[in-house]
């Protein structure tokens, strides 16, 4: 259940990113080397969080599809 959480959380993080993004035009001005550097580091930086808002959540172990495996 908590990967699920995470999950969830994740989502709403990257989709604040986006929407973000969007409503500044960057989908527009990507070919400019200024825009192109700052959204890379924005979407890594998104990454990031997303990585550690999992850890956080969920926890260090992997989720476990069954208790079979």
């Amino acid at each position: 259940m908590n990967t699920f959480k995470a999950l969830i959380v994740m989502a709403l993080w990257t989709t604040i990113i986006g929407s973000g993004l969007y409503f500044l035009d960057a989908h527009k001005n990507y070919q400019n080397i200024l825009w192109a550097g700052g959204i890379g580091l924005t979407l890594l930086i998104a990454h990031m969080v997303n990585m550690l808002i999992y850890f956080k959540i969920a926890g260090d172990k992997p989720y476990k599809w069954s208790k079979y495996f």
